[in-house]
């Protein structure tokens, strides 16, 4: 018997799904916009036959493509991608009303991501639109607990104060009461933090707004659970971070000196894996990364040095943002926050730690805890794409393991 039955908003590639399918809980439906995000889904998570492994399950055939927009984005998504309530979602999946534990919503918000601290979002457009969207989801179903995923700066986002968007968030699901139910005994009890994935055994410094949300309870009785792992555990009970190395080491089959160009199909030794692919560089690139890392880790370590004219032009007299363009990867640590660039050593410290190349898309899927048989799109752009948009799965594995079972079965009753 599964913990739960799970639907998974805003799904992506499946990230969040197989986290909850390999912590004991049945994904009973799974819906996005993302076309070559959901035929990744569907390829790896659909059909049963690569969950064998794990208590939990995905039961469907395929996701459903819809706009979780609601109507609040202008202009919509699509003319062509229905816009969808949580009616149309149990009748797509098959689904009863009330049938569903939980409701995991990962709601893109780049609007309040970092990386758009370099130009203004434009005043006349709300950047709360999808959350507006994920509580009126929540409020058709009000399942017994919500997995929220999301930036870290959404916490101290706000046009006039800061928190504004995590406050109107937390008042709106405590006001959310099944019929029947009073005021008292309903609404979500919420324990929201910024947690970092290191910190679960994820090799990868991912730090990301999670929100624990259970119905009937008090924030004082939801609690997230406490890491598992440290950068230097000392005495405590925790486990080491998992490094880089570590992890390319531990990946069975994986080519490690694979070079600029080439792909692990066709070599002696290896299985065939089209996703073990490294871009194939122009030898400039090359030669500033190897420049780079004759002085250090950094292109601003270029500065001064004999090999200063490998610093790209754009980059000269740059204070921040940029900083990390060409950056190498330190393979003792865990890898830095993944993007949806993380094969493209120009957009972030994307280059492999050992070999003058950015990573390819398998490696960057194993840092984001993907599994070793995980496919992915046969584009650089859309694999690096639906990884770097992903949630860690052995992340979320770890979270809703040590969710007490109490939570999912009982509506008013305390941890």
């Amino acid at each position: 018997m599964t913990k739960g039955k799970v639907v998974d908003l805003f799904c992506g590639a499946g990230g969040a799904s197989l986290g909850f399918a390999k912590a004991g809980f049945e994904v009973v439906g799974a819906v996005d916009v993302d076309e070559r995000a959901l035929e990744t889904y569907e390829a790896n998570l659909c059909g049963g036959n690569l969950l064998d492994e794990h208590e939990g399950e995905v039961s469907f055939d395929e996701p459903l493509r819809a706009d979780l927009g609601r109507g609040y984005e202008e202009p919509p998504t699509d003319d062509d991608i229905p816009t969808i309530d949580f009616d149309d979602i149990r009748e797509f999946f098959d689904l009863d009303e009330g049938e569903v534990d939980v409701i995991c919503g990962c709601p893109p918000c780049q609007n309040f991501s970092s990386l758009r601290d370099t130009e203004p979002w434009p005043e006349d457009q709300p950047k709360d639109n999808l959350l507006r969207a994920f509580v009126d989801f929540v409020e058709e179903e009000v399942p017994n607990i919500v997995f929220f995923e999301n930036v870290r700066n959404i916490m101290t986002a706000g046009d006039d104060e800061p928190t504004t968007y995590v406050d109107w968030l937390t008042r709106s699901m405590k006001n959310i009461v099944r019929d029947h139910d009073s005021q008292e005994s309903g609404g979500y009890g919420v324990d929201l933090s910024v947690l970092n994935t290191a910190n679960y055994g994820v090799p990868q410094r991912r730090k990301r707004t999670i929100g624990l949300f259970v119905y009937g309870r008090s924030d004082e009785e939801v609690s997230l659970p406490e890491p598992t792992h440290a950068r230097d555990p000392g005495e405590s009970d925790k486990k080491e971070w998992k490094s880089v190395s570590e992890t390319f080491r531990r990946a069975e089959g994986l080519k490690m000196n694979l070079e600029s160009g080439e792909r692990q199909v066709g070599v002696e030794g290896y299985p065939d894996d089209k996703a073990h692919r490294a871009r194939n560089h122009r030898q400039p690139t090359i030669d500033r990364m190897r420049a780079i890392r004759r002085h250090g880790d950094s292109w601003r370590d270029l500065e001064g040095t004999d090999d200063d004219h490998h610093i790209v032009d754009a980059h000269n007299d740059v204070e921040g943002g940029a900083g990390s363009a060409y950056g190498i990867m330190d393979g003792e640590l865990p890898a830095p926050t993944l993007t949806t660039r993380c094969t493209t050593p120009s957009c972030g410290r994307f280059t492999h730690p050992t070999k003058n190349r950015g990573l390819t898309p398998r490696e960057a899927a194993l840092l984001m805890t993907f599994p070793r048989w995980f496919e992915l799109p046969a584009q650089n752009d859309a694999a690096e794409r639906v990884v770097g948009n992903a949630v860690p799965p052995d992340f979320v594995e770890t979270v809703m393991s040590r969710v007490p079972e109490s939570a999912f079965r009982q509506k008013t009753v305390g941890f």
